[in-house]
């Protein structure tokens, strides 16, 4: 009876470590891949049988990649550094990363061209008004501000030669 519980013991004791471990980046984009191929099943149909297959699938990857995934290993041979390179796709927010100065709004609200060309030149977003995460009360004052600055613009439209 010690034995059994004593061969219990050291079992559950020495997956704990284990669990833990991070895999490398490829085998990261690997399981990523993986889940977007079952995401795509999902939206084409399939029966109950194989959506509680596809379901459980799902459930194993995404716990895979939460205890695995967080911060990736490195690869370690140049092997495998080649053939990730050669899966991953590029990042589809790379753009929405960039710095961009003197950042114009563009709004269709006009229909007639030289009008919304001449919007777009008139109002500059201001800072408070682009940063990420934006609080309820910033969202406001700029909902405002491009309100009040609509005003302006079409009193000068209104009063142009």
């Amino acid at each position: 009876m010690i034995k059994w519980i004593l061969l219990v013991f050291i079992s559950v004791f020495t997956t704990f470590p284990q669990a833990g471990e991070a895999y490398t980046q490829a085998q990261c984009d690997s399981i990523k891949k993986q889940r977007e191929a079952i995401r795509s099943q999902f939206r084409s149909g399939y029966s109950n049988k194989e959506g509680e297959r596809l379901t459980a699938r799902d459930k194993a990857l995404f716990t895979l990649l939460a205890n695995h995934c967080r911060k990736p290993k490195k690869s370690g041979s140049a092997y495998q550094a080649t053939s990730s390179t050669a899966t991953r796709s590029p990042n589809s927010n790379w753009l929405l990363n960039q710095k961009v100065s003197n950042m114009s709004l563009h709004s269709d609200s006009y229909k007639d061209a030289a009008k919304l060309d001449a919007w777009s030149k008139f109002y500059k977003l201001p800072k408070r008004c682009r940063k990420k995460g934006m609080e309820s009360a910033d969202f406001v004052w700029c909902s405002e501000y491009r309100g009040k600055q609509k005003e302006l613009f079409e009193a000068q439209w209104q009063g142009r030669p």
